[in-house]
This record gives structure tokens, sequence and C-alpha cells, in this order.
């Protein structure tokens, strides 16, 4: 995925200069399969160069604030990432209730629910969830 993004340029449109950490954040999110917790991607940095923590998290909330990330928080518990660009569309998400892992399910036609779902008042969708909550295929094998 991250081949297809141009992070230097998607960073500077959005008035930010282009630092090593910034751009190991996004090539880190763009190379995973899955949602990341902020823990993940800063062992990942940290394999690429020394990075402090608290840089990490400002840039994962920055980078969420100006729509770059989109942040799964699950039940209270820890937020996970994932990109917000072009080549990766809202969708939702399996989350395992027994081993707490977050997958990435196909994107889905979710105006059409919101259609369904605004009511007389008319809301305007800014952000649709959708978590599907259950046991993943590792879990149920297990004895």
């Amino acid at each position: 995925m991250a081949d297809r993004c141009d992070f230097r340029s998607w960073l500077r449109e959005r008035g930010l200069r282009p630092t090593p950490v910034r751009l190991g954040v996004l090539g880190v999110l763009g190379e995973a399969p899955r949602a990341l917790q902020p823990r993940e991607i800063l062992a990942a940095l940290r394999l690429q160069r020394p990075v402090n923590k608290v840089t990490v998290y400002r840039i994962l909330e920055d980078f969420t604030r100006r729509g770059l990330l989109r942040r799964l928080t699950l039940e209270g518990r820890v937020s996970h990432y994932e990109l917000a660009c072009e080549h990766h569309p809202p969708h939702p998400h399996f989350h395992c209730r027994t081993c707490r892992e977050v997958q990435c399910l196909e994107p889905a036609p979710l105006e059409a629910m919101w259609t369904e779902l605004r009511g007389p008042l008319g809301n305007r969708a800014e952000h649709i969830h959708i978590r599907v909550e259950g046991l993943c295929h590792k879990c149920r094998e297990l004895p």
C-alpha cells in the first residue's frame, strides 16, 4: 500500500514538513495489513531509528486531527490507527473478543446505510464506524 502513496507530497499538501519520523509513521501504517496500536507503531519505528514516544503520540494525534489517519477506539481500550488516504477507504473492522486483535474487513458502501439512518433531522455524517465483534479464526480453533 505504501508504494501507492506519496507521503512526502501528502504531508506538504497539509502544510507539514516531511520529517523522518512523520514519514516513518505513515510508512509503518502504509505497510501494515491492519490497524495498529501506538506501541506497535513505536516499536516498528524504533527498528529504523531512535524515536521519542511522546513525539510519536503527538504525530498520531496531529495526523488524526488533520484527516491523514483514522483512529479506532474499541470500548475505551487502546486506540488503533490506520491511514485515511484514497487508497485506504473507510471500512468495517472485526474485533476478536478473546485475543483483542483488530482485522480490517472489505470496504462496504456505507452511504446507502447512512441514507437509511439519518432520520428526518437532516443530519450530516462525517464518520461511520462499523465494528463486528466475535471470535477470530485462531481463537475459534483453540481447545
